[in-house]
């Protein structure tokens, strides 16, 4: 009786221990930024908004880019240096979708993954101000 006892308390105390160290490693910071991202750029932005930085002055800006993918070989299973996308350039840099911009219709671009660059949900039409 005693035997079963302790036999049954050891495999309750293992289990709880590994229940506490799956609760750790699924719900972990690190873990929970890495879905957040996941679904960010699988699902993308409504108002998306791809900034690109060189020595730290903007260099381009795009509007309503959906989602940004990562480039993979066609014959490689390794992953290119760099995302794409496609957007409405800011030509004038103003933070605001002009007419003229918007009449050239979505660019194709790429960002270098090493590279400085921001990638957001603007929150707003970028037609309005």
């Amino acid at each position: 009786m005693l035997r079963k006892l302790a036999i049954i308390t050891i495999a309750v105390v293992i289990l709880l221990l590994a229940g506490f160290f799956a609760f750790r490693y699924v719900f972990s910071p690190e873990r929970m930024n890495q879905i957040g991202r996941t679904v960010g750029t699988t699902f993308g932005f409504d108002h998306g908004v791809v900034e690109y930085y060189s020595m730290g002055k903007l260099v381009a800006r795009f509007f309503n880019v959906e989602k940004l993918t990562t480039a993979s070989g066609t014959y490689q299973n390794s992953t290119r240096p760099y995302r794409f996308g496609y957007g409405y350039r800011d030509l004038n840099k103003n933070d605001v979708l002009d007419p003229e911009e918007a009449s050239l219709g979505k660019a194709y671009f790429e960002v270098p993954v090493y590279g400085d660059y921001i990638y957001y949900d603007g929150k707003r039409d970028p037609r309005t101000r």
